[in-house]
């Protein structure tokens, strides 16, 4: 029975502690891990008035590049923990990671979501609203998100 695990990817720590955790725990050959990289539009600019379409290219071609880079160093990250299960990259530039992954989850027809999170307080997330729970009101489907650890020193 394929699983169909997409992983939220963006090249910081809080990925990479959601892959290791996926690697502990849930590691199968028979899985298929989807891994998602979400690009803002350089839209800001746009809006300013200031962007060519020159511009906008590069800015299009920049999160490509990243894109493509995080793909090889997510296959490295991939080997290193012993992960077997099949594994894809996808790019989007979307407005708002969380809408653009609720979207894919559903395209892919996904099993799990596996994600991190960046452990910011509460009255912070308030305001600002964090992906990991946007995911997780809106996909519908079971979704992991992965803690900071904790420090030590707090209580």
């Amino acid at each position: 029975m394929v699983r169909k695990v997409i992983l939220a990817m963006d090249g910081s720590q809080h990925c990479y502690r959601a892959l290791s955790w996926y690697a502990e725990n849930l590691n199968s050959e028979d899985d298929q891990l989807v891994f998602v990289y979400v690009a803002e539009p350089p839209t800001s600019a746009i809006a300013a008035g200031v962007t060519t379409p020159e511009q906008m290219t590069a800015g299009l071609q920049e999160a490509i590049t990243k894109g493509k880079g995080l793909a090889s160093e997510v296959t490295q990250k991939c080997s290193e923990l012993g992960i077997k299960a099949q594994t894809r990259f996808l790019e989007r530039i979307a407005h708002g990671a969380g809408p653009a992954l609720v979207d894919l989850s559903v395209e892919e027809n996904a099993d799990l979501i596996v994600m991190g999170n960046r452990g910011i307080g509460t009255l912070r997330r308030t305001f600002m609203g964090s992906v990991s729970d946007y995911v997780l009101h809106h996909a519908h489907r079971p979704t992991i998100i992965v803690p900071p650890p904790k420090e030590s020193g707090h209580h």
